[in-house]
């Protein structure tokens, strides 16, 4: 073992400079893995971690009237409550200097000490809280602060009134002080109605001025975040709180009641895919790094595998030999999986990315015990096992050149019918040096380009065959659910069949309408967020469907996907539905995807999370909120082959009247992308920058090849000048090389990229619970063979002048 050592040491004392690029390659390329592996994992935890750190409660009520005049206090004392804050939204909007409004948005406050310091408490971006006892303070959420251009010591001016309508002389005037930008779990990813508008916090003492100075009219809605003890379940709670509810008059009898957790999963679902890009791309970069790392490693042996015969003449076993090249590798790996660790740990305040960036309750430095122990192991077991078998093979006495000169050695078929068809000498010499990796220290690593190259195409081919489905996701309302053209949504108002025909019945296109409610059910132990849907004029619009058809009866329901797999049902078979706390027995007639519908800050219908019923199973919760009998919201279906500009041009202008007066913001909706989808905006960028990153590492490895080609093929460049080949000759053949092997490499790439995104979307799809219908962008993927092949060249200009203008007299001289 003392000469293994030895030979360890003169290898090492000899090529050092060369064993310190292997190292600094293995720490740069580990380190960048390892880096976003971690980053990864820390995406993905960062909303989880965040709900911990603000303490997030479990559920969110709020009576039809109030729950201030001793509900809240009663509530609090339910064996299912561990901490409750009440909190009260307050009839006050942001006002311009002149008194007009600057925007939408909700102000509030909570009722007691609790929230915001025991419960929901928000991350801070810059600043603080207000103070309980200042009411000149507030604190404002990320969204405020950039739509109202508000930072830290900014002054807002504010009105409010005791109602609508809320302007000129009616408004009082105050003027706060902004001392914190939070983040709240709503405003990560904003998900129901209220969390997408301007977020104002005021303090318990404003609270108390307004209701003393203004009464009951200061109060636009209030409720409570609810801790609830495990073991509770928030269906259960929902039930005995909504019993309680019915023995306060303040409340009027009825409770909403938002299960928290549908909404973090939503948030979650919208956070996954750029944790799972950021894998894909450690996963790619890893395998990338291992092959033009393995062949620097593999280059470094056979550099030192000269004196092998002599070694071996002398006394030295093949295992011996061995074990000198795997130990050389294996330091050089552990040096380089160390530095490889302080590479990642260096670059983890850069994680996470994306929504989870803004969740992320302990941004900076970040160390991943976990990943980085296992990424550290992987650099070095996988390194060596790359060059197990070459050292092995290198360490043979009779390894020597003239076993490999004696050996035959196997021609391309390509460059060999090239040939025969009266190809250019160029063409057949190109294909030849592409296709045909050499033997001994002429070697190079043709099968490893290839391999890399091939896998760069693949996955770009499937990146951008995801990609484009889910722009066709986006772009196509009936994939998400929304089989109508328009929607007027009162949210908690009521519009009548008689109003609805007064508005509509002479409006230009339209050709139908239906009715509908929101609305909040149990089914089988889940709170989940529904509609009551009842025909107007024409056919029922209903949400798209998957399989079956939609409710006919008070005792039917059409579910989401996921919604069937969180209760093990399908459509045929019952459920337990449990509304306005009455328990009855449902057929599952539909499985159905569902566009957004929400109701002020509950958890809106989404994709596969939903329920439609009729719209008299909602009815009476409806009625208790709006103004009157009527509905909530009408679905407006323009007639087939009309102009929809046009139309809704006309519709715009027929309901702007009633949607003044009733000041709804949310009164005319052409767009009801669920929050699945909308939350997919924002990252519909995200496979085209991760097609771009395994692009360049495709190119990396293309690059690799060329330069080692112009090293190790020097002579046989020589050789051709001295035959006669001129400058451009000498390029012709490098071009010919760069595109038979890229050609290759797009033949086998460009199908299964395209199979593979097809087949990912298919999963994505189930997923989600949409109609997959995958496209395959053809005019795209075909549009990769000519970039590709030019890109391709142009990495390969460099080292083809390098070749062009190698002088055969030095190269030859030895000959």
């Amino acid at each position: 073992m003392w000469a293994v050592w030895r030979l360890v040491a003169q290898e090492f004392r000899a090529r050092w400079r060369a064993w310190l690029v292997l190292a600094l390659l293995v720490a740069v390329a580990g380190g960048a893995a390892a880096a976003a592996a971690a980053g990864a994992r820390r995406t993905d935890s960062a909303y989880q971690r965040f709900l911990v750190a603000s303490r997030a409660s479990d559920v969110l009520v709020s009576p039809v009237n109030t729950g201030l005049g001793g509900y809240y206090r009663a509530l609090a004392r339910l064996p299912d409550v561990a901490t409750l804050a009440p909190v009260v939204g307050l009839n006050m909007l942001p006002l311009r200097p002149d008194g007009t409004v600057m925007a939408t948005g909700v102000v509030a406050a909570p009722a007691d000490g609790t929230l915001g310091r025991k419960l929901e408490i928000p991350k801070l971006l810059s600043g603080r809280m207000p103070r309980p006892g200042r009411p000149d303070e507030v604190a404002v959420n990320q969204i405020g602060a950039d739509t109202l251009h508000l930072h830290v010591g900014s002054a807002l001016m504010m009105g409010t009134c005791t109602g609508p309508p809320c302007r000129g002389t009616h408004v009082r005037r105050f003027t706060e002080r902004v001392v914190g930008i939070v983040v709240t779990r709503g405003s990560v990813v904003p998900v129901t109605a209220l969390d997408k508008v301007s977020a104002i916090f005021a303090s318990t003492a404003l609270f108390h001025q307004l209701a003393h100075q203004l009464g009951p009219g200061y109060r636009g809605f209030d409720g409570a975040y609810v801790k609830i003890r495990p073991g509770a379940s928030p269906q259960r709670f929902g039930l005995r709180a909504q019993a309680l509810a019915r023995r306060f008059a303040g409340t009027g009898g009825q409770l909403f009641v938002a299960d928290e957790s549908s909404q973090a999963a939503i948030v979650e679902r919208s956070i996954r895919p750029e944790a799972v890009a950021l894998a894909i791309f450690a996963l790619v970069l890893a395998a990338t790094a291992l092959l033009i790392v393995g062949q620097a490693a593999v280059r470094l042996l056979v550099a030192g595998s000269s004196d092998n015969p002599t070694l071996a003449a002398l006394g030295m076993t093949r295992g011996q030999l061995t074990a000198a090249g795997l130990i050389e590798v294996g330091a050089t790996a552990v040096v380089g999986a160390l530095a490889a660790v302080g590479v990642a740990i260096a670059a983890s305040p850069l994680m996470p990315v994306g929504a989870a960036r803004l969740a992320e309750p302990a941004p900076g430095v970040s160390i991943d015990t976990l990943v980085l122990a296992a990424a550290g192991l992987a650099i070095v077991a996988v390194l060596l096992a790359r060059v197990a078998w070459p050292a092995w093979r290198l360490a043979s006495a009779r390894h020597a050149d003239a076993r490999d000169v004696a050996a035959p050695m196997r021609r391309s078929l390509a460059a060999q019918w090239l040939a025969a068809a009266g190809a250019p000498v160029t063409a057949t010499a190109g294909v030849r040096l592409a296709l045909e990796p050499g033997r001994g220290g002429n070697a190079v690593p043709v099968r490893s380009a290839l391999a890399g190259t091939a896998l760069s195409v693949l996955a770009v081919a499937a990146a951008f065959t995801f990609g484009a489905n889910l722009l066709h996701l986006l772009d196509s309302p009936r994939l998400y659910g929304q089989g109508w053209d328009a929607a007027i949504d009162l949210q908690f108002q009521n519009i009548t069949p008689q109003q609805t025909e007064r508005l509509l019945g002479r409006v230009h296109g339209v050709s139908g309408w239906s009715f509908g409610d929101h609305g909040t059910i149990g089914v089988n132990g889940l709170v989940v967020p529904a509609i009551g849907v009842t025909p107007g004029k024409g056919p029922l619009q209903s949400p798209t469907l998957l399989e079956g058809r939609p409710p006919s009866t008070n005792h039917e329901i059409a579910l989401g996907t996921s919604i069937l797999r969180q209760i093990g049902r399908r459509v045929g078979q019952s459920v337990t539905v449990t509304v306005s706390g009455r328990r009855e027995q449902d057929r599952i007639v539909g499985r159905a995807v569902f566009p957004n519908f929400g109701l002020g800050s509950f958890t809106p219908t989404d994709l596969g999370q939903g329920a439609e019923t009729t719209a008299a199973v909602l009815a009476p919760s409806a009625a208790a909120t709006g103004n009157g009998s009527g509905y909530e919201f009408v679905l407006v279906r323009f007639a087939p082959g009309s102009p929809r500009a046009a139309d809704l041009a006309s519709l715009t202008r027929s309901v702007a009247g009633y949607c003044a007066a009733v000041e709804q913001s949310t009164c005319l909706v052409t767009d009801q992308r669920p929050n699945g989808v909308t939350n997919y905006v924002g990252i519909d960028g995200t496979p085209e920058v991760l097609a771009a990153l395994l692009a360049v590492l495709g190119l990396a490895v293309l690059g690799q090849l060329i330069v080692v080609t112009g090293r190790r093929r020097r002579r046989d460049f020589a050789i051709m000048k001295v035959l006669g080949m001129v400058r451009r000759q000498i390029w012709s053949v490098t071009a010919w090389q760069v595109t038979a092997l890229t050609g290759l490499a797009l033949l086998v790439g460009l199908p299964l990229g395209a199979a593979l995104g097809r087949w990912t979307w298919v999963l994505f799809g189930n997923g989600l619970g949409i109609p997959a219908a995958p496209v395959t962008p053809v005019a795209l993927v075909l549009l990769m063979v000519p970039v590709v092949i030019l890109v391709a060249n142009g990495v390969a200009f460099w080292p083809a002048r390098t070749a062009a203008l190698l002088s055969p007299a030095e190269v030859l001289r030895t000959e």
